[in-house]
């Protein structure tokens, strides 16, 4: 019997491909229509569409540096220096010049203005304080008499203290040193309290000096004690001299024959 009229009259129809069998031309890519997607074969890896490459970025150019301003250069120099007469006119020409022109510097000629308005307020507090400081003390002279030792022989002459000569004893004189001595006290004690001081102290060391055979009722003791001018100077000294009441003295009284 006839396979084509066991299958009704119809083509045969494939049950099976084998290997190198075609595939019917309905099922092909090409006998497609267009939008139609082509089923996954397994085993096939589908290419992925790719869309449009990106635009390349143009390349920016870098935007050129500003210029200082010299003016401005200037300004901070002579800030640092100091010469603040130029500073106070370069800095108000250099932030206009600035100002027109956008150029940098404009940090550099508020800071030389800055540094010249500390200047200024410097040299002020310094005038200041010379202006209102006291003027230092003169120095004071103190009289020679404070300088004398024990054994010496003087003349005070017209002016007292402040004209003495000294002189040998050998020659006639007026007084003789016969001790010193020093008085304690951070504070000057006044007037009366230092001849008091004085006082005792040369009392007290007269007959030490003196010879003994030398009558001690023709002389007289008189000393020199620091005013308060010699005392803020310093001078600590009391000087106690002796003197004949009869007349001048001829050589010394420690070692007079009697």
């Amino acid at each position: 019997m006839d396979s084509s009229a066991e299958d009704g009259g119809g083509p045969p129809t494939a049950l099976a491909q084998g290997p190198g069998s075609q595939v019917p031309a309905s099922q092909s890519p090409a006998a497609q229509g267009p939008g139609s997607q082509v089923p996954a074969v397994p085993g096939q890896r589908t290419a992925a569409r790719r869309g449009p490459a990106p635009a390349e970025s143009k390349s920016q150019t870098p935007e050129p540096r500003r210029p200082t301003d010299g003016v401005a250069v200037a300004t901070l120099v002579s800030g640092l220096v100091p010469a603040i007469p130029v500073t106070l006119v370069l800095g108000p020409m250099a932030l206009i010049r600035i100002g027109r022109s956008g150029a940098r510097g404009r940090a550099l000629a508020i800071t030389g203005l800055v540094l010249a308005g500390l200047w200024t307020v410097a040299a002020a507090i310094v005038a200041a304080a010379i202006i209102t400081r006291p003027p230092p003390p003169k120095p004071v002279t103190l009289p020679r008499v404070f300088s004398l030792r024990p054994g010496e022989c003087l003349d005070s002459g017209t002016n007292g203290i402040s004209g003495l000569q000294v002189l040998s004893c050998s020659q006639a004189h007026d007084a003789e040193v016969f001790a010193t001595f020093q008085v304690a006290g951070p504070h000057y004690p006044g007037a009366t309290a230092l001849q008091q001081q004085a006082r005792q102290g040369c009392a007290s060391r007269l007959s030490g000096y003196l010879n003994p055979q030398l009558s001690a009722a023709s002389l007289a003791q008189s000393f020199v004690y620091p005013d308060a001018g010699a005392w803020s100077a310093g001078e600590r000294t009391v000087v106690c001299t002796v003197r004949s009441t009869s007349g001048p003295l001829v050589g010394s009284v420690r070692s007079a024959p009697g």
